[in-house]
């Protein structure tokens, strides 16, 4: 208690502060200079929030950043639907902010390559120390050919896709899954089919419908089914260059899991449906999950579980999912994870003061001031337990009575440095309803799984070749074909995979792959 008393003090200090916005009474012998930042406009603020551009939190970055440096904050809205067509409109126009940013980070390489942005390695040496060192792992993606043209923001959470299954229904039946020396659930292969296979032929929900044990879902290609097909690879025999310049559909051993799946479709445990279902809400797979006639299933990684847990557990709160791996038959665990990376920052060569900038990006890269724009203060909208976060839910008259804004609309968006928390903290599930709760707490599950064996793809430095700008929207990725090679019958499927990989090079993969390597050799000799 006493500490919240102190973190609410030290608020209030703060809101009684902000009456002082805009005064430059304390520089009266200093020019004050204006600094504009873009920030998403996602349509979804509210009247008593304010706008994206104004609200309780720029006026706590105003108080908190601005004045001690004599720099007016000035907030550009730029639609997240179309972010990218206005940032080359400003470009190209010459009036973008002075702080823009991007996830698209070869669009931004390309605004450096044609003058448009700055060289940001020696400000961020004179004016970023904090960037330098908690974006140690982030910065040198945003270098390409000895430029830093961009500051990526550091992704925290890395994992990307994992499996999931019903543990409640191993227990019925006796399964018990293992876990490793980390503590994460995984099984083997030969497993994995038997139980799938055990499951077509039961009901455990008894509601009557045929159950298709595997869920796959046909959106992105299907290609939420990646650990399943890696627990394929032959980690061993590909080669760094292999794995940095070839479609991963050439990768040794990626062949088989397609075929695994193959097997698997054509014995009747995956929706023949499947390959509609491009939603990419995932409406029919979540009606297969909701009504309890899905046992496993691949999906993304995220902190608020797999979409469609929430639905399964409002419908069954005793369903219980839990996240794993399966054992690479090959031995070496594989799966593709994020880089650490966010989005891309850059300052624009229209910029008059790019050191307000650095200075700017240095002081969200703060801890304390992430922790503010993630969380609020501490005491008021947050308290701690370990490394738990547990939010602070007010009643709507300590709302209305309270200086402080308890609505955090477009703070995510503010924090530009960190995608997600470099601090650690996980949320707590205390306060939250069941359904959420046992989300979040899958999704704190999901993330350490999607890791094992985890391997990033590699650096190109955002440079794009000749043959990629060729080719592009020519030459289609490969994996557009996986819904059809998992639903061949088992006789085309070699004819058809290996049709798919020769198509893709003769209409100039061949290509994008050779200038791939030439420049994966430049990059290595380089190091």
């Amino acid at each position: 208690m006493k500490k919240r008393f102190l973190s609410t003090m030290l608020a209030s200090t703060f809101v009684l502060g902000l009456t002082g916005y805009g005064s430059s009474a304390v520089f009266a012998d200093e020019e004050n200079t204006t600094l504009r930042i873009m920030v998403y406009d996602r349509g979804n603020t509210t009247e008593t929030y304010g706008s994206a551009t104004d609200n309780y939190w720029t006026r706590w970055l105003q108080k908190e950043f601005g004045d001690p440096n004599n720099i007016t904050l000035e907030y550009v809205a730029v639609p997240r639907s179309e972010d990218d067509k206005k940032i080359n409109t400003m470009m190209a126009a010459g009036e973008a902010p002075d702080i823009i940013f991007s996830y698209t980070g070869s669009m931004m390489n390309q605004f450096g390559k044609d003058g448009g942005l700055y060289d940001l390695t020696d400000l961020i040496d004179e004016y970023g120390p904090t960037l330098k060192e908690n974006l140690a792992s982030s910065l040198p993606y945003g270098v390409s050919e000895g430029h830093q043209w961009t500051i990526p923001a550091v992704r925290t959470q890395a994992g990307w896709q994992t499996t999931y299954i019903r543990k409640d229904w191993l227990d019925e039946v006796g399964y018990e899954l293992q876990t490793d020396e980390d503590g994460i659930y995984h099984m083997s292969v030969d497993d994995f089919t038997d139980l799938l296979h055990q499951f077509k032929e039961l009901d455990p929900e008894n509601q009557g419908s045929e159950m298709y044990p595997l869920g796959v879902i046909g959106a992105w290609n299907a290609t939420q089914t990646r650990p399943i097909i890696f627990s394929y690879l032959d980690v061993a025999s590909m080669t760094d260059e292999m794995h940095a310049c070839y479609n991963e559909m050439f990768w040794p051993g990626y062949k088989e899991g397609i075929r695994y799946l193959n097997t698997l479709y054509n014995d009747g445990i995956i929706d023949p449906d499947f390959m509609v279902d491009t939603d990419t809400g995932y409406t029919a797979f979540k009606g297969l999950l909701t009504n309890g006639r899905v046992l496993a299933f691949g999906h993304d990684a995220a902190q608020s579980g797999p979409n469609g847990c929430v639905d399964l557990y409002e419908a069954d709160p005793d369903a219980e999912l839990v996240s794993f791996y399966l054992d690479n038959v090959n031995g070496e665990q594989f799966n593709r994870i994020y880089a650490p990376t966010g989005m891309y920052i850059a300052v624009p060569a229209s910029c008059e003061h790019p050191e307000n900038a650095i200075k700017y990006l240095d002081f969200l890269a703060d801890y304390d001031n992430a922790k503010v724009l993630q969380y609020g203060f501490e005491g008021v909208h947050y308290e701690l337990d370990g490394n738990e976060v547990i939010t602070i839910t007010p009643t709507d008259e300590e709302k209305s009575s309270s200086e402080y804004d308890y609505e955090r609309i477009t703070c995510g968006d503010m924090m530009l440095v960190y995608n997600g928390n470099p601090y650690g903290f996980v949320p707590s599930s205390e306060g939250m309803e069941p359904a959420k709760a046992k989300a979040n707490d899958l999704g704190t599950m999901c993330l350490k799984s999607a890791l094992v064996g985890g391997q990033v793809d590699y650096n190109f430095q955002g440079i794009r070749t000749e043959a990629d700008e060729e080719y592009a929207g020519i030459v289609s990725d490969p994996q557009t074909n996986i819904p059809l090679l998992i639903s061949c019958s088992p006789e085309e499927f070699d004819d058809m995979y290996d049709s798919v990989l020769n198509d893709y090079l003769e209409a100039g993969g061949q290509e994008i792959i050779d200038q791939k390597i030439a420049l994966y050799k430049e990059l290595e000799a380089a190091k």
